[in-house]
């Protein structure tokens, strides 16, 4: 049977990080971030997808409502998800769940707090693991969006094509096969997209099923 969580209680003066993915239609939109990239890559890629940290008095709804306006200027409607995958980071385990919360996320994560007993900013909560809830969402207009705070890049690409950003091809190879890369002026085409191993960024079967699910229904 399926997990019931409330995710409201599990995060409430506890530390939690939210994100979201924006929706035109069927196609998905993705941060570029230069934070994050192992030395072995600098200045050859840029990080795919960013998250919030929560701020003191947030929900997990708030927080990603806010990393929408801080990483692409976007006002957004987080859209529920008909069904939520918890992803324990720490075994790699998936396992789908249901939410008792009444706009629940894409994707529930949990990982164990390297510093428990250590705020990460000033009026932030302590606790013994760190979640993250990432949301689709579609913005309440398009003709504001564009790279916001320390983003390097935005990529709109089709669901269904999403892999394609594991192949390792260059922003401008992407460019060519029909995933729209809206960059800052002096963006370096040459870069390539790069996920962090055990991302939750990182495509698997289920999770991505589920955004077709959402983007259909």
């Amino acid at each position: 049977d399926e997990t019931l969580m409330d995710i409201a209680s599990l995060t409430r003066n506890q530390p939690f990080c939210a994100g979201v993915i924006l929706a035109k239609g069927r196609r998905l939109l993705l941060t570029l971030n230069a934070d994050g990239v192992p030395e072995t890559l600098k200045g050859t890629a840029w990080r795919v997808g960013g998250g919030a940290e929560q701020e003191p008095g947030e929900t997990v709804w708030d927080c990603a409502l806010r990393e929408a306006r801080k990483e692409a200027f976007a006002e957004v409607e987080l859209i529920p998800s008909p069904s939520t995958y918890f992803h324990n980071m720490d075994t790699g385990a998936i396992r789908r769940i249901r939410v008792r919360d009444p706009v629940p996320p894409l994707l529930f994560s949990r990982t164990v707090n390297p510093r428990p007993d250590r705020p990460y900013a000033p009026g932030l909560p302590t606790g013994p693991f760190i979640h993250f809830a990432l949301f689709l969402s579609r913005p309440k207009a398009w003709d504001t969006i564009r790279p916001g705070d320390d983003v390097q890049g935005l990529l709109l690409c089709p669901v269904d094509g999403w892999t394609r950003l594991k192949a390792g091809n260059k922003l401008k190879e992407l460019a060519r096969s029909g995933i729209e890369v809206i960059g800052r002026p002096d963006v370096d085409w040459e870069r390539r997209p790069w996920f962090r191993r055990r991302s939750r960024w990182t495509p698997f079967s289920p999770f991505w099923k589920n955004i077709r699910n959402c983007l259909t229904s």
